[in-house]
């Protein structure tokens, strides 16, 4: 029975030594992200110079949820980051779309202090158990700076400080992509329709997948997106979905460099709508190759899951680790180890916007020069 995986050859055999280096690397960055994360944890306190940082706003907007306020508004637990000299002050609400409120209402239910790190503790676990998924499906052939990068590169580093959502975002589109591999289309289907739910404009994956014939995952996230959506509307009213665009509209969260969006870097620039015309074009574009070249299930989840961070209204650099499974999939030229080389530390976040375009490219590429079509479904 064939599959729908692009399988290494049955006759790859692992030499003993490189095997063993692949997870001493891997239980070294597991170490030295550990340390790292315990570093944190001392710092993330109410009492602190930066308190709870980001939590504190999903914190506080749970808790304005839980008593009928505005959980798209500033209270006092809401995190100001450092911000740029020509900037004002921005407040950094919690901008995650309403299907997260229920989330963040039950940890309004206990102490900031406490829960932070319960949160920090999870979100390091889920970034180690997605690396340890990874690196256990493609050992045959993955790289240590592969590894390296999974588990210390800036994405994860900066979650972990600030307090953010993207562990459990970075697990749900890895444990997408190896159900899909697997052709459990089902399964994959429901963890592409929460990370949907989670940040919409990832259902560009469930749409480009169509056209490599994974219709059932896509219906399935579909419903499951929709699903989950409604859920906000029973427990908040309608108008919860109103206080969220309103929020959005007005956010100055473009004067960050770690916003790698087309939109956000032009709006830099002086240029917003010229930003939002080229996100506009880059989907038509996107949607016309797929549909014309329909290519592998990697190159289309790479294409997919780059243009929807380059095309969205605002998208942080923490979205590059979704584009693990694919990235991983094969080993790295020198061109992606260059780009992913701006995403590790000590570089800073002025040359984040650069490796989601290298990547989006090198997607384009490798679909346009592929001499196959998508691999067929089992029969």
């Amino acid at each position: 029975m064939q599959t729908v995986t692009e399988k290494l050859p049955e006759t790859a055999v692992v030499p003993r030594t490189r095997r063993e280096t692949i997870w001493l690397v891997f239980g070294v960055a597991v170490a030295v992200l550990c340390l790292y994360t315990f570093s944190v944890l001392a710092n993330l306190r109410i009492g602190a110079p930066d308190g709870v940082r980001i939590f504190g706003s999903f914190w506080a907007s749970g808790w304005a949820a839980a008593h009928q306020l505005n959980p798209y508004a500033a209270y006092p637990l809401t995190y100001t980051p450092g911000t740029p000299p020509h900037a004002k002050p921005v407040l950094d609400l919690n901008l995650n779309p309403p299907t997260l409120l229920p989330l963040f209402e039950a940890l309004s239910w206990f102490r900031p202090d406490d829960v932070v790190k319960i949160w920090t503790l999870l979100s390091v676990a889920l970034y180690i158990g997605s690396a340890f998924l990874l690196v256990r499906k493609y050992e045959p052939q993955i790289q240590h700076r592969q590894v390296i990068w999974l588990l210390l590169s800036w994405p994860v580093l900066n979650t972990l400080r600030i307090g953010q959502i993207y562990g459990l975002m970075t697990a749900l589109a890895v444990a997408a992509w190896i159900l899909i591999e697997d052709n459990r289309q089902i399964a994959a289907g429901i963890c592409i329709g929460i990370l949907i739910a989670c940040k919409p404009n990832y259902a560009l994956w469930a749409v480009l997948l169509i056209f490599c014939r994974r219709e059932r995952a896509a219906a399935t996230a579909a419903v499951v997106s929709a699903g989950l959506a409604c859920v906000p509307l029973i427990l908040y009213g309608p108008g919860i979905y109103l206080e969220w665009i309103h929020a959005i509209k007005v956010d100055p969260h473009w004067a960050f460099t770690v916003d790698i969006s087309i939109s956000g870097f032009a709006a830099r620039l002086g240029h917003r709508r010229v930003g939002e015309a080229t996100s506009v074009l880059l989907l038509l574009f996107t949607l016309v190759f797929v549909i014309w070249k329909r290519p592998s299930l990697r190159n289309t989840t790479g294409i997919a899951l780059s243009v929807a961070m380059l095309a969205s209204p605002l998208a942080w650099m923490h979205y590059a680790l979704l584009l693990a499974g694919p990235l991983v999939r094969k080993r790295w030229n020198w061109l992606i180890t260059a780009a992913m080389l701006f995403l590790m530390p000590p570089f800073s976040s002025a040359f984040f916007f650069l490796p989601i375009c290298i990547v989006a490219a090198y997607f384009f590429t490798e679909a346009a020069i592929e001499d196959r079509p998508a691999a067929p479904l089992p029969a």
